[in-house]
């Protein structure tokens, strides 16, 4: 019984201390946020670092078991990962906010890793290449 009790005590401990984080899936600020239209111009200098996107859903991608992806307008990819049933929250047409990583950034080929749905009602203000 002391046994157990000391091995959850253990399991307690080091889950608090070191695995709350990673249950946490808002992974800070975004470092800027843009409309799908100014991404290739404007958003070279912050690749792979966070951002945000407002777009419009062209495509949803669901096809392979362990993948999901929305395609947004201008060559706009954004990987979910194993996260289908969020990505399959929207459909074509659909505009959205969504947040990741942007790991390519070129004129009809643009990247964002570890993409997530941003809560619509959050407080969004982006980048205009005119500022």
């Amino acid at each position: 019984m002391n046994r157990s009790l000391l091995r959850m005590s253990l399991l307690i401990l080091v889950s608090l201390s070191l695995g709350c984080r990673g249950v946490i899936m808002d992974y800070g600020k975004p470092a800027a946020q843009f409309l799908e239209k100014d991404v290739a111009t404007a958003g070279k200098e912050y690749l792979g670092k966070k951002i945000t996107i407002k777009g419009t859903v062209t495509r949803i991608d669901v096809s392979q078991p362990q993948s999901a992806w929305i395609h947004l307008g201008n060559g706009i990819r954004c990987d979910f990962s194993g996260f289908r049933a969020m990505a399959q929250r929207n459909s074509p047409g659909d505009t959205c906010f969504i947040d990741g990583i942007l790991k390519d950034c070129e004129e009809g080929n643009i990247l964002l890793e570890s993409a997530m749905l941003r809560d619509p009602t959050a407080p969004f203000s982006p980048f205009s290449p005119t500022r």
